[in-house]
């Protein structure tokens, strides 16, 4: 039978099965994944001529949209030209540079280059830091100011070869620290005070017992205890609901099914094996997640912040569709990056690669969760008859939110 969406569902008694429901949502990507543990090649610079769109990665319809605007070429950065020949409406309109990294509107000189908040941000960060980043792909990687958050390791690059100075950060944070503290107040936005792990650990222990009928209404509200979520417009909220329902809730299935052999525990008392999944043409989804999630979540004993953080990074995704505070969540995402990474500093100081592990379980958790859009594996947790849209209008309803017109 065809749903109005095209897809295939399976002629099952959904009161008995918790394995299939066509999904109506737009499906939208998941933004940058995990880098390994490797330290940046600051000699292999790349060429800005050579950065071409990942061929390999999962896109979703979303992701492989047409930027906003163009890339613009290093030698039209001070064309001011370009702004004259913008519609007056253009975002770019106003503007005499743009970002040389992204080609997003530009807030200044910052490192030596004409750049945004964003690429500033991330670049100080990673040298203050110190951080390590690899590349999946073969290291020309687009970098874009749609996909400047998929690769890292190429985003820092093509910092670098723009001409950003790694010293220039170094001697910002001394002349700061000699004004008495000044830095301090600068970066505070980029402090992991911003998104105390303590929350994040209350918003994971409030959900993670309860019943199994009302798992994604609890999702929806996990969601407003994470710090910064409710302080975003609501429809941008919706936006970001909308886009990582599906990974969120996976995660904390596989999360509670470490402890269940060869099972996923759905809710308090319902677990899905192989032989359900197999009935219904779910076994190799099945099979994915017990051993890219639940497997590896067990062998290295992860706890329920690095759960709550991973889901957090999920939830702040600046590539969701529909999305107006772009720069706002991926500066809140950041902030989640470097508050898990301080915590498993302190907490597991003996395991030096627990972090980027940590961090390598968001590619996999985004590919099954693109597999799972449509024929989703707890159906029990929602009810048969509604799509997930319609259950996240009710919820969004009675708290007083508008869903946007499609």
């Amino acid at each position: 039978m065809k749903s109005r969406t095209g897809a295939t569902t399976l002629p099952l008694d959904c009161k008995r099965r918790a394995w299939d429901v066509t999904m109506d949502l737009p499906i939208c990507s998941m933004g940058p994944q995990s880098p390994l543990d490797v330290k940046p090649d600051t000699n292999a610079l790349i060429s800005s001529s050579s950065f071409s769109p990942m061929q390999n990665a999962p896109h979703s319809p979303s992701s492989m949209a047409t930027p906003s605007y163009p890339v613009v070429p290093p030698g039209f950065l001070n064309n001011q030209r370009l702004s004259s020949q913008l519609p007056p409406n253009h975002p770019l309109s106003n503007s005499k540079h743009l970002c040389a990294i992204c080609g997003d509107r530009a807030s200044g000189k910052h490192y030596g280059v004409y750049s945004c908040e964003g690429c500033k941000g991330f670049f100080k960060r990673t040298v203050r830091k110190d951080l390590s980043y690899a590349c999946r792909e073969d290291k020309n990687c687009l970098i874009d100011k749609r996909q400047r958050n998929r690769c890292q390791y190429c985003r820092y690059q093509k910092c670098l070869k723009m001409g950003m100075k790694r010293e220039a950060v170094q001697e910002e944070r001394q002349r700061s620290l000699g004004r008495g503290g000044e830095d301090q107040v600068e970066s505070t936005s980029g402090q992991p005070s911003d998104m105390p792990v303590e929350r994040i650990r209350e918003a994971e222990a409030a959900v993670e017992a309860r019943d199994k009928e009302t798992t994604f209404g609890h999702t929806f509200e996990w969601a407003r205890r994470i710090p910064h979520f409710v302080e975003l417009n609501r429809l941008d909220q919706v936006a970001l609901l909308r886009a990582g329902w599906n990974e969120l809730i996976i995660a904390s299935l596989s999360y509670r099914s470490v402890q269940y052999p060869d099972r996923i525990r759905l809710g308090n008392d319902l677990s899905v094996g192989i032989e359900l999944a197999s009935s219904v043409g779910m076994d190799p989804i099945f099979e994915r997640v017990l051993v890219e999630l639940v497997t590896k979540m067990r062998d290295m004993k992860m706890d329920l912040v690095e759960l709550g953080c991973l889901r957090t990074i999920v939830l702040f995704n600046p590539d969701a569709k529909d999305l107006k505070a772009v720069d706002l969540v991926e500066r809140l995402r950041e902030h989640v990056y470097a508050t898990l990474e301080d915590y498993v500093r302190q907490e597991y100081p003996r395991e030096p690669g627990r972090f980027a592990k940590l961090l390598l379980r968001l590619p996999a958790l985004r590919s099954i969760g693109l597999k799972c859009r449509e024929k989703i594996l707890f159906l029990d947790l929602l009810g048969c008859d509604h799509s997930i849209e319609a259950y996240l209008s009710r919820m969004l309803d009675s708290h007083g939110y508008v869903l946007p017109e499609a």
